[in-house]
């Protein structure tokens, strides 16, 4: 009788796994597929203006719980292939207005590595961190740098990864920057490029070879591709970004151009980009365009430099400067590179991301209580399926 009873006890004990594992929580298996390319990409807002001289008070608009906020809306997106993320900051101490010196500060590249073992569990692989080893602080972070770096989390192994240098009026001491991957998908190799172009604060709207620095010190001239005292330095910046990519981008597979732009449709940052036939991904997979009043997608608009938005269960977002672009693939493809968005929990939609206040908490606002935003602005997300049209559910 005993072998009949233990035989009756493992096949209970095999259907009892085989139910748990079938119905695990889905955050614990991503849901997306591998004939897809899936993409996020935020400005996860450094919060050094957040850092008052009062010791403890800012804490840059309480960066640690945005950064685990961020980790849960990656989960809650089926852990994308692919992350872009711009503002991150790798120094201790940062100058706002003389004397004024704003630190230590929590660095946020060393916060997302941190975190990188609970997406492991949660997401069943480990992401890749590509950083431009001159923006970090150990050892020290090059003259200029580590201030406002983008960072890329990948899946799938990369290839390749180098920075270009983009025009500022401030160079060598602050100047921005284009961070590109080409990166080994499932699917085919695919080039991701990604930044965040100059904000009014380090004189984006400014004609391009108007000088900036205290004499001694010299401006550096605007460069051979921009035209000097007529594009903007932020419309310069574009041109040249646009120049890496299509000097850069030399394989069949799509390029993902991402990042915060600083600039909406119809300018002429804006168009340097479509203008080329390269695609808005969230128009393009049906979405409505920014409404300024509602601030129903829209990417930014809150205030940066205290939690009053960051804790409000309002949208407070006015403009759409944050995009995904995507370079259509070439003849030779193995992607035809659909569009698409999903309605089913745990797929990267096409569209907004961390869109909506804490949604992982029955309450959020000032501490103690969760925050309600991972940063000033909402990010992009893409779907871009490897199915032809007729085949990919959900296509736009």
């Amino acid at each position: 009788m005993r072998k009949p009873l233990l035989l009756i006890l493992v096949v209970a004990g095999l259907l009892i796994m085989s139910y748990v594992l079938a119905y695990a929580h889905p955050k614990d298996k991503p849901r997306n597929k591998k004939k897809t390319i899936e993409v996020v990409n935020l400005n996860i807002l450094h919060g050094f203006a957040c850092d008052p001289p009062v010791p403890g008070d800012g804490d840059q608009c309480r960066v640690r719980d945005r950064i685990d906020l961020l980790v849960e809306h990656l989960i809650a997106a089926g852990c994308p292939d692919i992350v872009t993320l711009q503002e991150n900051i790798t120094e201790p101490f940062v100058g706002l207005a003389p004397p004024v010196i704003i630190g230590p500060l929590d660095n946020t590249v060393t916060l997302i590595r941190d975190r990188l073992p609970y997406l492991e569990v949660a997401c069943g692989f480990r992401y890749a961190v590509v950083f431009d080893p001159e923006g970090a602080t150990d050892p020290p972070a090059a003259v200029g740098r580590g201030i406002d770096e983008e960072l890329m989390l990948t899946r799938y192994p990369v290839l390749h990864a180098e920075v270009f240098p983009l025009y500022s009026p401030l160079a060598p001491f602050f100047f921005r920057h284009v961070l590109f991957a080409r990166i080994a998908h499932a699917v085919e190799p695919v080039d991701v490029f990604t930044t965040h172009l100059a904000a009014d604060v380090d004189f984006g709207a400014l004609p391009c070879g108007v000088p900036v620095l205290p004499p001694p010190l010299q401006s550096p001239p605007c460069p051979a591709e921009c035209v000097t005292f007529v594009d903007t330095v932020r419309e310069c910046q574009a041109k040249q970004m646009v120049h890496v990519i299509e000097t850069q981008h030399d394989i069949p597979g799509a390029a993902i151009v991402t990042g915060d732009f600083n600039a909406p449709p119809g300018t002429n940052v804006y168009d340097q980009f479509v203008s080329r036939g390269w695609i808005d991904s969230h128009l393009a997979a049906g979405n409505p365009e920014c409404d300024p009043i509602t601030g129903l997608n829209c990417t930014a608009g809150r205030v940066d430099n205290n939690l009053s938005d960051l804790e409000s269960l309002d949208l407070n977002q006015t403009e759409r400067i944050d995009f995904i672009f995507v370079v259509p693939p070439q003849a030779g493809s193995k992607c035809p590179g659909v569009i698409q968005t999903s309605d089913r929990p745990g797929v990267t939609s096409t569209g907004l991301f961390a869109a909506e206040p804490n949604p992982f908490t029955s309450a959020c606002g000032a501490a103690p209580l969760p925050i309600c935003w991972a940063s000033d602005h909402s990010g992009n997300a893409l779907n871009l399926s490897c199915q032809p049209a007729a085949d990919a559910p959900g296509h736009n």
